[in-house]
């Protein structure tokens, strides 16, 4: 099921994971995967966060193996330059790709947790991360860099690890989930819980319907829509049917069931569910009257890259943030970048050239002009 470079260790064996909401849990497996070489002083590591459906797998370890969602940046002489940098990605807690999830076995009934598995997070997510660190005995990291969901688990380790933390790289993340995508999040888990096959988080196999429209739902969000007129229009698809409702008439329907299908076959829906109730409730803005938001106390160099055209997490509200952080004088920089490929083009490899030169140069003097 897992790459065959996926390391794993078990944590909180010895002492319980007490979740913020109080719960407790352990032992925890996380899995992760390295790149570069840790120097003798431990001292040269970079943190790498994923996005919501991402894994550990961040990029290939050598020419026989898989590419990883970031294989542009990763690498010797690359962005993430792996001659001078130890790179470490986890699969966050929660996940399905070799960490504790709803899908592993509860050690108190023998059974999967299912619905069972406790809410978390994403202050959660980070505190496995850093138990996993300090197995590990990396006591310094040169960098937290995360792009979406990401970019959400970098802002909470600049909030409560600055002391081991030099600088946080946020990609397209805002501060505080906002309405569209509570709203998008809703709709998607919605059609997970409607599907019959659900059974209440009881299902054998998967809710591959729920599952699936799901996550076209969510590739709606990802892209944008000058890129889906360019590349699609309305194209059909040959010899489809305008009237055969069970098969794809236009090439866009194409598209998005291709995304739905192969989803099905590598993320797991209990898992889907309680990932995104974790990022909509990821919110560092608010306070207690009399009391500083949580935000304020980052002290770090702090890079916030916007993309102007995101559809989910929109650029009014990274605006919005990035004024809220100059307000609290953080040590903010902030920079925008245009791409057609929207929410998604700091995956996207044709897209490099916009991102890995800001994302390096921050990395290297922890400075950027600041733009807006």
């Amino acid at each position: 099921m897992f790459g065959v470079y996926l390391e794993q260790k078990e944590l909180f064996a010895h002492h319980p994971f007490i979740l913020e909401n109080g719960e407790r849990l352990g032992p925890i497996t996380i899995g992760y995967e390295t790149y570069g070489t840790l120097s003798p002083e431990r001292d040269n590591c970079i943190l790498l966060e994923h996005a919501l459906t991402g894994t550990a797998h961040a990029a290939k370890h050598d020419e026989a193996d898989t590419p990883g969602w970031w294989d542009p940046y990763i690498g010797p002489g690359k962005t993430v330059d792996t001659n001078k940098y130890f790179v470490v990605c986890t699969n966050v807690f929660g996940g399905c790709s070799g960490t504790t999830g709803p899908s592993s076995i509860n050690p108190q009934t023998g059974e999967a947790f299912r619905l069972e598995f406790p809410g978390f997070s994403v202050k959660d997510i980070i505190k496995v991360q850093r138990e996993l660190l300090e197995e590990l005995h990396i006591t310094k990291l040169k960098a937290v860099i995360g792009g979406s969901m990401g970019g959400m688990q970098a802002t909470q380790w600049a909030i409560d690890y600055p002391e081991i933390t030099e600088s946080i790289i946020n990609i397209a993340s805002p501060l505080a989930c906002g309405p569209d995508a509570i709203g998008y999040n809703l709709i998607m888990r919605m059609a997970i819980l409607n599907d019959p096959d659900f059974n209440g988080g009881n299902y054998v196999g998967q809710p591959e319907g729920g599952l699936a429209t799901a996550r076209m739902i969510g590739m709606m969000t990802y892209r944008t829509s000058e890129l889906f007129s360019k590349r699609f229009e309305r194209f059909t698809v040959a010899e489809s049917s305008p009237r055969a409702f069970s098969k794809e008439h236009f090439q866009i329907e194409s598209y998005l069931q291709y995304q739905g299908d192969s989803f099905v076959e590598r993320f797991d829906a209990n898992s889907y569910l309680y990932l995104t109730k974790a990022i909509d409730l990821f919110d560092v803005t608010s306070a207690a009257e009399n009391e500083r938001p949580a935000f304020s106390d980052i002290s770090i160099p702090y890079l916030l890259i916007g993309i102007t055209t995101d559809q989910l997490f929109r650029i009014h509200d990274i605006r919005r943030h990035y004024r809220l952080l100059k307000e609290w004088h953080v040590p903010v920089h902030y920079h925008e970048i245009a791409s057609e490929y929207g929410h998604d083009a700091f995956l996207v490899e044709e897209e490099k050239e916009k991102f890995a030169p800001v994302i390096q140069h921050f990395l290297e003097t922890k400075t950027l002009s600041t733009m807006l």
